[in-house]
């Protein structure tokens, strides 16, 4: 029990809580008692009660010793014994931010090796949600690099179930670039631009999918997800005019993770969050959603210039993981982006 209590980050955030105050209370609460009894002796003094005077600095001093000397003696009682009331003083002890750290790397590390055999959505979702409480960002990228490896082994399987793979389709516009743009951007006119190599084109999620994301929204996916991770440059995949957000449109939802159910389908509402939609013109718009919060740096009015960044990828709404939802609409009809864009000739 105790050394459950011991392996929860929540739990030892609270024992750090305590430790404070213990240090608190060992350095302020043998001061008072000190000044206390320096007061006490020096008005017993002036009415001549001397022998009541040093009783009273005695018992006062040897108070203050006794609850200085308390962390030392949990220390020295958690050191001797083990189990019971002096494993919880052990935990005590022991609470850190550095231990902390060590229990959250260990448990997103169990939740990966489970998934990478497993290869279940459930798993996956249980993983992202471990990783994503990681504070290093080097041991935050190592794990969800492997996440991202053995989400493409599932989504493959799943695309296995309808025939459509990557090769399956050739750009026939190419006009239109992908949406994910480069690490590296420049600034023109005041516009920031991501015009190298896309530093995602991982694909997810096709269109017209029916993998165990989309059947718990009902089946069918009108759009495809591209594999990006957090932050990543989302770009204007065409020039045009945006249309959304409009004035006072909310884009600050936080990132979240849906979760499975006891089938393994995910059902949520479809919420799509931070998103801009693009008119492109002859009855062509582009949506991109799922965007990290206060990251959309256009509205409803702007033009924008092919390449041109208008937000940063994230996982907010209903979304298993980071991932940019890259959807096309022709005269108000859904159509499959991967007619017009290519992940092998992102910038054609």
């Amino acid at each position: 029990m105790i050394l459950g209590i011991c392996e929860s980050p929540e739990i030892l955030r609270v024992f750090m809580v305590i430790k404070v105050i213990i240090k608190i209370i060992k350095i302020i609460v043998p001061i008072l008692l000190l000044v206390s009894a320096a007061l006490t002796f020096t008005k017993a003094v002036a009415n001549g009660e001397n022998k009541k005077a040093m009783q009273s600095v005695i018992r006062k001093c040897i108070a203050a010793l006794v609850i200085f000397m308390v962390p030392t003696l949990i220390g020295i009682i958690s050191n001797l014994t083990s189990g019971g009331y002096s494993g919880a003083l052990n935990c005590i002890k022991n609470a850190s931010t550095e231990n902390i750290n060590k229990i959250i790397v260990a448990d997103a590390e169990k939740y990966v090796e489970v998934v990478k055999k497993s290869k279940s959505r459930a798993d996956l979702y249980n993983a992202r949600v471990a990783v994503q409480k990681i504070d290093d960002a080097d041991k935050y990228n190592y794990y969800e690099k492997q996440l991202n490896e053995v989400e493409t082994e599932i989504v493959r399987e799943e695309a296995s179930k309808y025939q459509q793979t990557i090769g399956d389709f050739v750009s026939t516009d190419a006009g239109w670039w992908w949406p994910v743009g480069s690490k590296e951007t420049t600034s023109i006119d005041g516009k920031l631009f991501a015009k190298g190599s896309p530093s995602a084109t991982r694909l997810t999620a096709y269109f017209g999918g029916n993998d165990s994301v989309h059947q718990g929204l009902g089946g069918g996916h009108g759009a495809i997800d591209i594999g990006a991770g957090r932050g990543s440059n989302v770009i204007a995949s065409k020039s045009g005019t945006v249309i959304y957000p409009t004035r006072g449109a909310r884009i600050d939802y936080p990132d979240s993770y849906i979760k499975p159910d006891a089938n393994g389908k995910y059902n949520c509402r479809g919420l799509i969050a931070n998103y801009v939609i693009i008119d492109h013109g002859n009855g062509m718009k582009t949506q991109y959603s799922h965007l990290y919060k206060n990251t959309i740096l256009v509205k409803a009015g702007d033009h924008v210039e092919q390449g041109q960044v208008i937000g940063l990828s994230g996982s907010s709404g209903c979304s298993t993981g980071p991932h940019l939802h890259f959807q096309m609409e022709l005269n108000g009809k859904r159509v499959d982006p991967l007619k017009y864009v290519s992940n092998s000739n992102p910038r054609p």
